[in-house]
């Protein structure tokens, strides 16, 4: 792992209903803002969720700050941050409950910067509805608020920007851009003018499924 990776993997294998997906991908993160771009059902998403232990990995190691995700979870978890882009599993949670689960999870608490994102997000109103009840683009806004408790030091987003009207759009660039200078985020995006916005270095899934065993099609 490089000395200045926050965010890394070492033979990192996966499947899906029998078939895999990858095998042996390393890849490694140092701060800033990067964008996994390529094909849908490429494996974009199942390695964030790996990277984010959401998924269990078939083989390999993943790192976060400095953490093994496998063998020490609960520390390696409480500065990480991942938002899939469907909805969570919990749909009679409230907004606000799925906040305070979350930092009670990193045993922090509410900060300025999720506050000011609710507000940006214009959520108040919207905490106490269940997510079963919530629109996609309302869902999408309490997620990226979660991702921001507990100041993570790694930032995983599939499809960040889905859901997002353009006034949170361009607040959720100005805070991927800010806190891109001391966090690794990584997010996938279809929308290049998204990653292009925030800074992104754009990573191409296809150039780190082939700098490691490609599995096959």
């Amino acid at each position: 792992m490089s000395d200045d990776a926050i965010l890394a993997c070492e033979g990192l294998g996966a499947s899906y209903e029998g078939r895999e997906v990858f095998r042996s991908l390393d890849c490694a993160f140092a701060t800033g803002v990067h964008a996994l771009r390529g094909a849908n059902g490429i494996g974009k998403s199942t390695l964030l969720r790996l990277l984010a232990g959401a998924k269990p990995a078939d083989a390999g190691r993943v790192w976060i700050d400095g953490i093994d995700l496998m063998q020490a979870p609960e520390g390696a978890k409480r500065r990480l941050s991942y938002v899939p882009d469907e909805s969570p599993i919990y749909p009679f949670m409230t907004g606000e409950e799925l906040l305070y689960f979350v930092a009670a999870a990193k045993r922090t608490g509410i900060d300025a910067t999720v506050d000011g994102l609710i507000g940006a997000f214009d959520l108040t109103q919207h905490l106490r509805t269940r997510f079963d009840a919530m629109s996609l683009g309302i869902r999408k806004k309490v997620m990226l608020c979660a991702a921001w408790v507990g100041a993570p030091r790694v930032l995983l987003l599939d499809e960040p920007g889905n859901g997002l009207d353009l006034t949170s759009r361009d607040h959720f660039i100005r805070l991927v851009r800010l806190w891109g200078r001391k966090s690794a985020i990584l997010f996938s995006a279809h929308d290049e003018e998204l990653a292009s916005a925030c800074g992104a270095a754009v990573i191409e899934m296809r150039s780190l499924l082939d700098s490691g065993q490609r599995a096959p099609a």
